[in-house]
Parts: structure tokens; C-alpha cells; sequence
């Protein structure tokens, strides 16, 4: 059953106002972004087509390229390392999968981290080689998105 093995998604901020929010990326001209989920067996948050505008609102902007998006359902208080590797034991049964994925030409795959910490607006997050290795090893690069105090991970008031 596609998008098996993802956690019950609840958006909590620590006491100290920080919120982590991990979510796969893949993106290409050339992405099946309707084949995805029966090959990873994950559920998208969120898709669209190269032309599409963002959520089929046209007050929205455009997508340059294919996108397909599974934000790992986990508490959003947990940090990032510890979500990173909750995700890739979630994705790693279907590594092969995802590795044929990405040699499909013009595809890049990435862990996109969300951040924000409402309170003081300063944080940050230490990732360990092991973990770093693992991540290369998955063929997917780490994006960082920081949001701004008083914004939640949708990037609301």
C-alpha cells in the first residue's frame, strides 16, 4: 500500500520556539511525478508538473520543473539528525528504487530542512559524518530553508 511506514504528521515548536521540518525532493523535466509513489512507496505532500501552477491556483506562480514532495510525518520539535535517519530507514527499502530514479536524466534529489525558531531567531543543527555519509551514500543532497520568526513551516503568518 503506497505511502506505508510515515508517522502521524503533528506540528509542535520546542519551549525554546524552534520547529524541524524533513521532507524528500525530487525534481527534473524528465520526472514521472504520477509513478513516484508506487516506487517509493511514499505518499506525496505535494506535486506538480512543469507549467502547473503551484497548488492549480493561478494567482500562484508557475513550476519551472517537475516536483514531487513527501514531508516525513514526525513530530516537528524533533531535530533534524533524528529525523534525517528516521527518513532514510523509512526510504531505505526502496533505495534501489530511488537510485534508478535519479539517473533518470536531469534529475536531482534532495532532503529539504525547514527551520525556524520563533523566539529568537537564531539556531542551528550539527550533522554527523555517519549521517552525512549515509545521505551521500542515498545520492540526495541537503537544502536548507530558514524561516523568519513568526512563520510556521508553510511560511504563514
Amino acid at each position: 500500500m503506497p505511502g506505508v511506514g510515515l508517522l502521524s504528521e503533528m506540528f509542535v515548536v520546542t519551549e525554546d520556539g524552534k520547529w524541524y521540518r524533513v521532507s524528500l525532493r525530487l525534481m527534473g523535466d524528465s520526472l514521472p511525478v504520477e509513478k513516484i509513489e508506487s516506487r517509493l512507496d511514499l505518499a506525496p505532500s505535494t506535486m506538480g508538473r512543469k507549467g502547473e501552477h503551484l497548488r492549480g491556483d493561478p494567482r500562484l506562480y508557475k513550476h519551472r520543473t517537475n516536483i514531487w514532495v513527501s514531508k516525513y510525518l514526525v513530530n516537528s520539535d524533533v531535530p533534524f539528525e533524528e529525523q534525517i535517519e528516521g527518513f532514510l530507514d523509512v526510504v531505505e527499502p526502496k533505495l534501489g528504487a530511488l537510485k534508478e530514479i535519479l539517473t533518470l536524466p536531469g534529475i536531482k534529489g534532495e532532503l529539504f530542512l525547514g527551520f525556524s525558531s520563533s523566539k529568537s531567531g537564531q539556531g542551528g543543527a550539527i550533522f554527523s559524518p555517519d549521517l552525512l555519509r549515509r545521505v551521500a551514500d542515498f545520492g540526495l543532497s541537503l537544502s536548507l530553508d530558514l524561516y523568519p520568526p513568526g512563520r510556521d513551516e508553510n511560511g504563514d503568518e
